[in-house]
């Protein structure tokens, strides 16, 4: 065994050799698409006493067609011995079914005769069967479903010892229910921290790195969720682009990474609360009861006080739901995936609910992380009708949903948004899914300041840039309460930073180095709202508040904040 596969966890090999040894199955599901685990797997097989003494280790790949794999010896003395796969080549007397392995015929055709092939010495020595790089199947041309089926339960291969190994993306692509009954499936960690922060040692040592423990530390975290062959990729480009491990760079380079499987997104929130103006009732509950508890999860253990796993924010548009999520995310020191849940459904029947089992998957995996779900109502409800298999698929990925939301083990603290809570299910709104249901109503007076204030510049520590002003800024402050605050009542938060960008542009306009008090009014009279409709909107929305909010003297509290009667 090399000195890498020394720092490399073996236990989901070991997983499957126990299974087979326990008689669950012969054959063996793992499902990764990690290179370095198969190089693991086939460096594993050659160099353990339970596996190499195997009489034949066979290698079946779609492109490279059968091989065997061997054991070599190191090029150089003292060197790592490591292994080869050799073309097979049928013993002289072949039947004529195998010759057609060494014929050109499309891979499928080849991957039946390979079962054939195979099949004999399954049978007649102590075998073990390694078949890759399989992402679909058509059974009525391969068998391949067939002939598992038939080898789970055959008592040959049982007690010769032999063993069928299948390394693929995803079970569910290329076995049907009844064969998965037979075979023993094991999903593989992408990687452990062990193991990112092994690899992370012996290529900043090979890369001639000074890091600091505490550094490395940063970088394991940083790159969780990432399989073995993404995190030494992405180590190497950050070395060729920066010389070293940056961590920003190494973010921003796992975000680009995690952005391609379409349904999730990862970020590195740049603002906090202080960046958010007003909502001060909402920002005291959420760090009381949440932040608070997160930060010091020990403490809350005492007092049995579980740590919160789900959060609902639901309200109009514009009141800040997204924004408090990202803010969350910072206050917390944790990241912040997207679920993009308009990416989950696909027209292909069965791949939307592959696609939310991938997320779900990878969150967990790069969690303790704020998962951030917008417009949750897209899951639909339970007892929708439907007549086609869309609307069955779209109620298998709401279970699969409701599921992940409710699982006590759950690392993911997911975050959901709606802006129309009586569209979810029950099941979503009842106590135990979301442990917080908080409402985004519009601001009141002082809500509406802090906001026109952030947005520009005005609020110590927020990061908005701070725009030239014509009068002191204290001076600034008295007239917008006095004269724009009444202006805007009923502006969402994002119709108010609207209005600074509009009188920014109105003083750019007319030519003007800085914002003078008639460019606020000028924005604020340009704003077209029906006041008529966002009072029916204020009024559903405290009906709604009232529905889901159980927290009485909180919502009495925030009812008081944005001053409703």
């Amino acid at each position: 065994m090399t000195a890498e596969a020394a720092g490399l966890d073996t236990r989901w090999i070991e997983d499957g050799l126990l299974k087979r040894k326990s008689m669950y199955s012969p054959i063996v599901c793992y499902e990764t698409t990690d290179p370095k685990r198969l190089y693991q797997l086939k460096e594993y097989l050659l160099s353990r006493p339970e596996t190499k003494g195997a009489d034949y280790v066979f290698v079946y790949d779609q492109w490279e067609g059968l091989g065997k794999l061997t054991a070599t010896s190191g090029a150089t003395p003292g060197a790592p011995a490591g292994f080869t796969v050799e073309p097979y080549k049928r013993p002289v007397g072949s039947s004529a079914l195998a010759q057609k392995l060494g014929e050109e015929a499309s891979a499928l055709v080849a991957f039946k005769a390979v079962l054939k092939e195979v099949d004999g010495y399954l049978k007649k020595w102590r075998t073990i069967l390694i078949v890759q790089n399989i992402s679909d199947n058509r059974e009525a041309e391969t068998g391949f479903q067939s002939a598992l089926r038939a080898w789970a339960i055959d008592p040959a291969i049982i007690n010769k010892g032999s063993m069928v190994i299948v390394m693929t993306s995803d079970a569910n692509r290329i076995l049907d229910d009844f064969t998965k009954e037979l075979v023993v499936i094991i999903s593989v960690d992408p990687s452990s921290a062990a193991e990112r922060e092994y690899i992370i040692r012996r290529d900043a040592h090979e890369l001639e790195l000074n890091l600091t423990e505490p550094q490395v530390l940063e970088v394991s975290v940083a790159t969780a969720g990432l399989n073995l062959h993404q995190l030494e990729s992405l180590l190497l480009e950050s070395y060729h682009r920066t010389h070293g491990f940056d961590l920003p760079t190494v973010k921003q380079l796992k975000s680009e990474l995690v952005k391609r499987s379409g349904v999730l997104e990862v970020r590195d929130p740049q603002t906090g609360f202080v960046d958010i103006g007003g909502y001060e009732v909402i920002k005291d509950f959420v760090r009381k009861y949440i932040i608070n508890v997160l930060r010091e999860p020990d403490r809350a253990g005492r007092f049995g006080l579980p740590l919160p796993k789900g959060i609902l924010f639901f309200g109009p548009p514009g009141t800040g739901k997204s924004l408090f999520a990202n803010a969350l995310a910072r206050e917390i020191n944790l990241p912040f995936i997207n679920l993009v849940t308009e990416n989950i459904y696909s027209k292909w029947l069965g791949e939307s609910g592959q696609n939310l089992r991938n997320a779900i998957r990878l969150a967990e995996k790069m969690s303790p992380a704020i998962v951030f779900v917008d417009e949750i109502d897209r899951f639909g409800k339970r007892g929708e009708a439907t007549s086609d298999s869309a609307g069955e698929e779209t109620k298998r990925v709401f279970s699969q949903f409701l599921e992940w939301l409710g699982k006590p083990d759950r690392e993911a603290i997911i975050v959901g948004t709606t802006n129309v809570p009586e569209h979810l299910d029950e099941a979503f709104t009842r106590t135990g899914r979301f442990d917080y249901k908080i409402p985004f109503l519009y601001p009141g007076e002082q809500a509406r300041l802090d906001i026109l204030l952030v947005h520009l510049g005005m609020k110590d520590g927020a990061q908005k840039t701070r725009v030239p002003l014509a009068i002191p800024e204290a001076e600034l402050v008295d007239f917008l309460r006095r004269e724009v605050v009444p202006l805007t009542s009923e502006f969402s938060g994002a119709e108010l930073e609207e209005l600074v960008t509009r009188a920014k542009r109105v003083a750019f306009d007319r030519g003007g180095r800085f914002i003078e008090t008639g460019d606020f009014i000028k924005a604020a009279k340009s704003f077209r709202i029906d006041r008529g409709q966002r009072r029916e909107t204020i009024d559903n929305c405290l009906e709604q508040a009232r529905r889901f909010t159980d927290d009485q003297t909180f919502l009495d509290s925030l009812e008081q904040e944005m001053e409703v009667d």
